[in-house]
Formats: structure tokens, C-alpha cells, sequence
């Protein structure tokens, strides 16, 4: 992992990733890895494929939190069963979607995007801020736990 990120830089490659064909899931995933350089593999990007949209247009958790979540998951996760570390990641994790429903109101899907029209500029715009928020909240966290500073 780095010992410093660029928010500003982080923002607009997500902007990027998220204007340019790929969703929030993959957009926030592949920023904070990248940045962050956490180690994840495309296929990891591939898994959150389906995320967008209230998991595959099911009305449930926003793309761009799950995104965040899996980025959270890869460095405060457990792969040994019983590990008591799943403790610590999942409070950080709803310290991220906290973040988002203070925001926003909410980090449920339809629920953040209920005033607009899904294939409007409107709605994308909506959106990205939704994403920069996941990223900002990552980064928080990040330096409070990590020590990883951000300018």
C-alpha cells in the first residue's frame, strides 16, 4: 500500500471511470485500488460488475458503497474462518455507508436515485457525487486506520 493519496486525482479518475463506460461499483473498486495500490485483480473488478443499480436492478444497496465495501473488505477482511477481524471491518464498513446516508439520505439504490430519470445527465451527475462520496469516505477511514495521508 502507498503512504499518501491524491484525493482530487482520485475524484477525477473516478469521474473518469464512471463518464467513460465503467458503472460505480467498478468505478470506485478500480480507484482505490489503483490508488491505493491494494492488489486487486481484474477479476475482482469483474465481480462487482453486478452491484449497480441495487445489485443487478434489485432495489437494494448502491453500486458505488458495495464497490467501496470490497475495497474495504480487502484490506480490514478475514480469509481464516473464525478470525475476529471481521469485527473491525464490517464497523468500518457501516461507518462508510453511515457516510453516504448522512449525505444522502440513504444508500439504498432506488431510494438515492427516486427523483430522477435513470438515463438522464441529471441522474449521472447525481450519481458521481454518490461515487465521490464512497471515495472520500474510504480515504477517511484509510487515514485514520492505516495512517495513509491524504492531500
Amino acid at each position: 500500500m502507498v503512504k499518501e493519496v491524491n484525493l482530487e486525482q482520485m475524484l477525477a479518475d473516478a469521474q473518469e471511470n464512471f463518464t467513460t463506460g465503467y458503472m460505480c461499483s467498478e468505478s470506485v473498486l478500480d480507484v482505490l485500488n489503483r490508488h491505493y495500490e491494494l492488489g486487486i485483480g481484474d477479476e475482482a473488478i469483474a465481480m462487482s460488475t453486478g452491484f449497480p443499480y441495487g445489485f443487478g436492478d434489485g432495489g437494494n444497496v448502491c453500486g458505488a458503497v458495495a464497490g467501496a465495501t470490497m475495497a474495504l473488505g480487502k484490506v480490514f477482511g478475514r480469509t481464516v474462518k473464525g478470525d475476529p477481524a471481521y469485527e473491525k471491518c464490517i464497523r468500518l464498513v457501516r461507518e462508510l455507508n453511515d457516510d453516504v446516508h448522512a449525505e444522502y439520505g440513504s444508500s439504498i439504490c432506488p431510494e438515492l436515485i427516486a427523483d430522477y430519470e435513470f438515463a438522464t445527465p441529471e441522474r449521472k451527475t447525481h450519481c458521481t457525487g454518490i461515487v465521490y462520496a464512497c471515495v472520500k469516505s474510504f480515504a477517511k477511514i484509510m487515514e485514520r486506520e492505516c495512517g495513509i495521508a491524504v492531500k
